[in-house]
């Protein structure tokens, strides 16, 4: 997949852009909602013999609109790289969004991001909006389309147990700690990967290692959590503790060596009382 950066503001047409259908927005968690919608956008792409793109935004607009400091993610930007390649993205198209940007006119953003990058078709969800305080909507966006040639889809919400799935919802999920429903809102278990950085082995001969989660990650609230660990050389099953001072420990039956990288996939909650800080 290539990855291709953008600045605001892009003016002119981009060389070397075939002719694509495009899927827009934010897709942080990239959960099943996110997956309806890009795997839309690639069945388009097939029947109209064009390539498969998207388009990202980043940092998040909250970050530069409202100013929101240190802001934690359900996929940290390597994370959301991966997967839109797992998907079958041709090409990805990153935006930065800075105040400049977030200062566009809902024409602006489609003179520049649609027509000028030769999108034949668009594929946004139905509560996508865009330009100056989010002026823009899926209505203006289709009335644009018609005036201007391109094509756009729209997709509808998408529910489970009458709860839109978002990535709101998803991020309450985590920070409640109740990461045992997540897989029906993201499609799979909650992850986060980070470095071991320190080893401890008890009396009773049971392995306890700290991990720095990468800053990005968003976690759960203090408690014991059950978990999978992913390395190069398997899986293997343990427990976390989530401490109040943002770190972390894993319980493992087998010891790690310091700086072993992990992936941490949260499946279950043991305990959600509060941890005292190490």
């Amino acid at each position: 997949m290539e990855v291709v950066y953008l600045n605001c503001p892009s003016e002119g047409s981009i060389s070397n852009v075939e002719s694509h259908v495009m899927a827009i927005g934010f897709f942080d968690g990239i959960h099943l909602g996110h997956q309806y919608l890009l795997e839309h956008a690639k069945r388009l792409a097939k029947q109209q013999n064009k390539k498969f793109t998207a388009m990202t935004f980043f940092p998040h607009p909250n970050e530069v609109v409202k100013g929101e400091k240190n802001r934690k993610y359900l996929t940290p930007w390597s994370l959301k790289v991966k997967k839109m390649a797992s998907i079958g993205c041709e090409k990805l198209f990153v935006v930065n969004f800075d105040k400049p940007f977030a200062a566009l006119s809902p024409y602006q953003f489609i003179n520049q991001y649609i027509l000028n990058l030769q999108a034949a078709h668009v594929v946004v969800g139905f509560d996508f909006t865009f330009g100056f305080m989010a002026k823009g909507d899926t209505d203006y966006l289709q009335k644009e389309g018609l005036k201007n040639g391109f094509g756009v889809t729209v997709i509808s919400k998408k529910t489970y147990n009458a709860a839109k799935i978002s990535s709101t919802l998803i991020r309450n999920l985590v920070t409640n700690g109740e990461v045992h429903l997540i897989p029906y809102y993201l499609g799979t278990h909650y992850e986060t990967a980070g470095n071991i950085y320190s080893v401890r082995t008890n009396r009773f001969g049971t392995k306890s290692m700290k991990i720095a989660i990468d800053q990005k990650y968003l976690l759960p609230k203090p408690g014991l959590y059950q978990i999978e660990i992913q390395d190069d050389q398997g899986e293997y099953p343990g427990n976390l503790r989530c401490l109040e001072n943002g770190k972390t420990e894993i319980v493992l039956k087998r010891e790690k060596p310091i700086g072993s990288r992990l992936t941490v996939k949260f499946l279950n909650k043991v305990s959600t009382v509060r941890m005292a800080s190490v």
